[in-house]
């Protein structure tokens, strides 16, 4: 696992190398290997085989094609559109950019200050081995309330962050014909098998979740939403939407309205709680009633502070 950790970190090295470059002479590529912390062989050059094969390997893994211009010897990626639209990759690069400078600037650690994450983030190697390979997982899982563990073999489809976590999303001998999502950080142990699989060729990730909010499928079906909020916390959702769905309806100076198309599930009815009382829902109105329950409940387990005062 932890070979195939380091290979991963220097595909990603070398995507954001040549990425932020433009164009980058192999000179110059062996020139910032030298220096990278990930060279812990501390070599002055990668070798030629070797540069071929980890160029190979981004574009299996990640589809993102390193091209050489002949006239310039000068390396680029060929699909650099395609990647400026890629999300998951632009997060990856942005991710390693940080990461990097971290390590080889000692002094800056104690400047830069991160959201920790729990260790689940070990696992995904080998996750994304797997999808690369379309070879199963034996995984042995603990879900929380669970008093031991239980073992099954995965298929993993896609994978998804969400709040500080991991999650792999695919179907498990557990529910052989259902979609489920499983946190990451409940894995106890993971190996890659010899089974092989197929994704069905219907299944899109971004489409799957397309109608939600965070990782919480639920039985809750999409509808209009609207919600209103104070408006100082107006910016905070036009900065940073809620959902893709998320349309600005309506705005004065003390409130704004938002619309959206989406799920109300459990992630993110608790979302829109973290807004207190500075978020009114309008519409529907069971998720009004179910939050209006929820704060009458809330008040009720402090009833007793009240007496003692």
């Amino acid at each position: 696992m932890a070979a195939n950790a380091k290979l991963f970190n220097r595909y990603i090295w070398l995507t954001d190398l040549i990425y932020s470059a433009g164009r980058i002479t192999r000179e110059d590529i062996n020139h910032r290997w030298a220096m990278s912390s990930l060279n812990e062989e501390q070599s002055s050059s990668i070798p030629e085989r070797t540069f071929h094969r980890w160029k190979n390997g981004i574009e299996d893994l990640f589809h993102i094609v390193i091209a050489c211009d002949k006239p310039t010897n000068t390396y680029f990626i060929e699909n650099r559109q395609e990647l400026a639209v890629n999300k998951t990759m632009q997060w990856l690069l942005h991710t390693f950019a940080v990461t990097n400078l971290i390590n080889q600037s000692g002094q800056m650690r104690e400047r830069i200050l991160l959201e920790t994450m729990p260790s689940d983030a070990l696992f995904l190697t080998p996750i994304l081995e797997a999808m690369r390979l379309q070879h199963a997982l034996h995984v042995t899982y603990k879900k929380f309330g669970d008093d031991q563990p239980h073992s099954f073999t995965m298929q993993p489809y896609c994978v998804k962050a969400f709040k500080q976590r991991w999650y792999m999303v695919g179907c498990s001998s557990d529910h052989p014909n259902t979609i489920r999502v499983y946190a990451l950080d409940r894995i106890q142990s993971m190996t890659i098998s010899d089974i092989p699989y197929q994704i069905p060729s219907d299944f899109d990730g971004k489409a799957y979740f397309k109608h939600f909010y965070g990782v919480w499928t639920g039985e809750e079906k999409p509808e209009k939403i609207v919600i209103q909020v104070a408006a100082r916390d107006a910016d905070y959702l036009r900065s940073l939407p809620l959902h893709p769905s998320q349309r600005e309806i309506e705005s004065n100076a003390d409130y704004a309205v938002f619309e959206y198309y989406l799920a109300a599930t459990f992630d993110f009815r608790q979302e829109l709680l973290t807004y207190g009382s500075h978020l009114v829902v309008r519409e529907p109105l069971w998720l009004a009633n179910t939050l209006y329950n929820i704060g009458r409940d809330t008040m009720h387990n402090y009833k007793h502070l009240q007496h003692k005062k």
